[in-house]
């Protein structure tokens, strides 16, 4: 018996090696960690990005202190351990046994980075740039969705600047504002674009362009009409400022803040009933004393609900103040515009600067 055992070790041995190779080269434990792990990560870093971004309009909206924390970096380790054993006693019985053991482990580490300081905060706050115009419009997003977003007044037209900042108690001025980009959707997109005009010292003026052969269509008549342009030209140089004297041969733009844009974007929060009566934001009335409707300005850019019971169909959604707040999977119209905002503000903030203490996080 004894000596049948011997001649058997080897060949256990042997099944028991090559087990665990071939077991080793089906699990691929390196590539098959970066196909399950790095999807997720994405995953989550940009679902928690929205939600952030999400939960800092719903506050622009109630009046309450805003924060963001950016992740700045995410590290993991992959450790993989076996090993095995062989053993044989012989004694009165004789009696053999092969073990083995395996450990996977799985160790993330997460920098958080607080968003704050005087230049951050001098980013968030200064007028955006006016070659964000350029970049926006030649990424596909169409002309009169990017200026409803970060103009305040384009050559007089007011598109309810009192609305880039906390809730004002009266309503704001857009019925012309809002003429203008009717206007502007009726020009087709090859007819309207911006581009650069470039100076004798070589510098680069952004000015809007109008196709020479569209001149006499009655659309783009109309629009320069609105815009209250000569029609002597094809060529418009644009301004970031606002003068005293009106010109006819230029566009003067006044343009809103990364801050404005989101306090402007937060009327399109749907305020709960409970809320409202209890006074926790600011109520715009009408001259005539009436609730202003602030879907009128907001509604076709974005819309975000609330409601008591959490959100089945949503494709972003917080909790805050009991209520959840979303926007709905199926709203397209304010998708659209919530990814425009996420772009605007990554423009705006530009690189992470470390501008206080950063927070890493071991994750078990």
């Amino acid at each position: 018996m004894h000596k049948k055992i011997f001649h058997f070790l080897p060949i256990l041995f042997a099944i028991f090696l090559g087990g665990c190779a071939v077991f080793d080269e089906f699990l691929q434990i390196g590539p098959d960690s970066v196909q399950d792990s790095r999807g997720e990560f994405n995953s989550v870093i940009a679902e928690t990005n929205d939600q952030q971004l999400l939960l800092n309009l719903i506050k622009r909206r109630y009046g309450d202190s805003i924060s963001v924390l950016e992740v700045s970096s995410v590290s993991t380790s992959v450790e993989w351990q076996r090993g095995g054993s062989v053993a044989l006693t012989i004694f009165d019985d004789t009696t053999a046994g092969i073990g083995g053991a395996a450990r996977y482990t799985e160790k993330p580490t997460i920098t958080y980075l607080p968003l704050k300081g005087g230049d951050f905060i001098k980013k968030v706050l200064s007028p955006v740039d006016s070659d964000m115009l350029m970049l926006l419009s030649r990424s596909g997003w169409s002309l009169d969705r990017i200026l409803n977003l970060v103009v305040n007044n384009i050559n007089g037209l007011d598109n309810a600047h009192s609305a880039s900042g906390p809730s004002p108690e009266f309503a704001p001025s857009y019925r012309r504002f809002d003429k203008f980009l009717t206007a502007m959707r009726k020009v087709e997109r090859n007819d309207l674009q911006f581009g650069y005009l470039v100076k004798a010292d070589k510098t680069r003026q952004l000015a809007l362009y109008f196709r020479k052969s569209s001149l006499n269509k009655p659309e783009v008549q109309d629009l320069m009409e609105i815009m209250k342009l000569d029609g002597k030209s094809n060529i418009y140089p644009i301004y970031a400022e606002l003068e005293t004297e009106e010109n006819r041969a230029e566009i003067q733009i006044d343009f809103r803040s990364l801050a404005g844009i989101q306090f402007y974007l937060s009327h399109g929060v749907d305020i709960p009933a409970e809320h409202m009566s209890q006074g926790l934001v600011q109520r715009t009335k009408n001259e005539d004393g009436t609730i202003f409707d602030w879907k009128l300005i907001t509604g076709d850019l974005m819309t975000i609900q609330s409601t008591k019971n959490e959100p089945i169909n949503a494709a972003v959604k917080v909790f805050y103040r009991d209520y959840w707040f979303y926007i709905g999977d199926s709203d397209i119209t304010s998708k659209y515009t919530f990814m425009l905002l996420n772009q605007i503000a990554s423009l705006q903030s530009g690189e992470i600067q470390e501008s206080g203490p950063t927070l890493t996080l071991p994750v078990n």
